[in-house]
């Protein structure tokens, strides 16, 4: 399958991807102070929604690196970041399996008892996998599009905006 986003748009998508890694970096200040982590760089508090809502800076932050992608691949890639260890157990078969290719990879994905987003995914193997390696980022998607849904389609809705507004189409 051809990318999911044309050319003209991989460099905005490469700058949001860094905005997200930059703004995750810890503190290394604070950290050679004895102060440890900034409280907004710990991992989420609970799986099961107890959390403090994120912010709307946040948010965009944790929705910039798939922003720009089709409506329906974010679809999917809320729905399955919602099942984070499905996801990386989907992106190990697949590496496990890397010679399954068309009708025999949808057949194989099928007869598993994945959430039907995560199966989605199997046919976008760099998203699945990126996700995969990027586990604490995948939760936390899948818990702020679970407590925040509205808040998190606002915020994929802005940055295509702000992209639209610089210049790219989208």
């Amino acid at each position: 399958m051809k990318a999911a986003f044309s050319k003209s748009k991989a460099p905005l998508s490469y700058l949001l991807s860094l905005l997200l890694v930059v703004t995750t970096l810890p503190d290394t200040g604070a950290l050679a102070q004895g102060q440890g982590p900034p409280a907004a760089q710990s991992a989420p508090s609970s799986s099961t929604g107890q959390g403090a809502p994120l912010s709307e800076q946040e948010l965009d932050s944790l929705v910039s690196p798939i922003a720009l992608y089709p409506d329906a691949l974010v679809a999917q890639i809320l729905a399955a970041s919602t099942f984070p260890d499905q996801v990386a157990v989907a992106s190990n078969r697949l590496q496990q399996n890397q010679s399954l290719t068309g009708s025999a990879l949808m057949q194989a994905v099928n007869q598993q008892s994945w959430d039907p987003s995560v199966k989605a995914l199997t046919q976008f193997p760099s998203v699945l996998n990126n996700m995969a390696q990027n586990l604490a980022w995948t939760s936390q998607l899948g818990e702020a599009y679970h407590n925040q849904q509205s808040q998190v389609m606002s915020a994929i809705q802005t940055l295509r905006q702000q992209a639209q507004a610089a210049g790219n189409r989208l």
